[in-house]
């Protein structure tokens, strides 16, 4: 056991949401540049004239790539470093219920829980959430929890800095549970 204490706080409704939109925001950037080099080049393959049956099948295929930017983002940030970007950005992570690294399996399995949760238009998390664990849909099917990082800087001379998930085992137990 990584986290024999309990030691692993639960992160807050605020930060998860904040992280979210800030991920949400970084990847309709990376949606809509992707989408741009698409209609570019169709454009000048084809030229601008377009009939209904095409406009429908190119929305299509935007949709398509925007849900496949999406997944791939989330499990190659949560399954290789245990964080997206706007997670690092609000120091918290996500990790097994023992407190190591999800993996890219599990990172699968959360992202299509939270695609199943968000057809379900959130409910299931709703409830959960408000528990003392903090854990939607996607995270207990998954067997994962979003944690709070501690800081680093609390008398153990690393300035203040948010301890990072490394290998197998969190640094934020590290030095904490682990000694």
């Amino acid at each position: 056991m990584i986290d024999p204490a309990g030691r692993l706080r639960p992160a807050g409704l605020g930060r998860r949401w904040a992280a979210g939109l800030l991920d949400a925001l970084i990847g309709l950037g990376g949606v809509a540049l992707c989408a741009m080099w698409l209609l570019l080049a169709l454009w000048a393959i084809r030229g601008l004239r377009r009939d209904a049956l095409e406009a429908l099948l190119l929305l299509g295929a935007l949709l398509a790539l925007g849900v496949t930017l999406h997944v791939v983002y989330h499990v190659v940030f949560v399954g290789g470093c245990g964080q997206t970007p706007g997670q690092m950005a609000l120091g918290i992570a996500v990790v097994r219920g023992h407190g190591a690294r999800a993996g890219y399996g599990r990172a699968l399995l959360r992202m299509l829980g939270g695609l199943l949760d968000a057809l379900a238009l959130w409910l299931p998390s709703a409830v959960l959430l408000l528990g003392p664990e903090r854990r939607g849909l996607a995270d207990r099917l998954a067997g994962t929890r979003v944690v709070l990082l501690r800081r680093a800087g609390a008398g153990d001379g690393s300035q203040g800095r948010l301890q990072r998930l490394e290998g197998g085992q969190p640094i934020v137990e590290r030095g904490v549970a682990g000694q």
